[in-house]
C-alpha cells in the first residue's frame, strides 16, 4: 500500500499536465485544422514555460527513490508511458 499513496497522486498529477500540454500545443491545433479557434486561441503558453511543464514530469521521481520506492518508480514510467500515449491518440476536438 505504501507505493500506491505516493504514486497514484504523482500519476493524476502528470495526466493534468500532459493533457494541459496537448491542450496548448500549437503544432496539434495546426495539424488538426485548429489554428482558427475563436476564443481559446488567447491561451497558448510560451515555449519555456512548456518546457518547465515537461521537465515537471521528472518530479513524482525524486519522492519515489528518496523512498526507495522501485514498485512505484515501475508503475509511474508505465502510467506515464500509456497516458501519453492515450493523449497523444486523442482527437483534437476532444481536448
Amino acid at each position: 500500500m505504501n507505493h500506491l499513496m505516493v504514486t497514484l497522486p504523482s500519476i493524476i498529477f502528470s495526466l493534468l499536465i500532459i493533457l494541459l500540454l496537448a491542450y496548448t500545443d500549437p503544432r496539434r491545433r495546426k495539424i488538426f485544422n485548429k489554428a482558427e479557434i475563436k476564443g481559446n486561441a488567447a491561451f497558448v503558453l510560451r515555449p519555456l514555460t512548456r518546457k518547465l511543464l515537461s521537465w515537471c514530469l521528472l518530479l513524482p521521481f525524486i519522492p519515489l527513490v528518496m523512498m526507495a520506492n522501485y514498485a512505484g518508480i515501475l508503475m509511474y514510467c508505465g502510467a506515464l508511458t500509456v497516458i501519453g500515449w492515450l493523449v497523444s491518440e486523442l482527437p483534437s476536438t476532444i481536448i
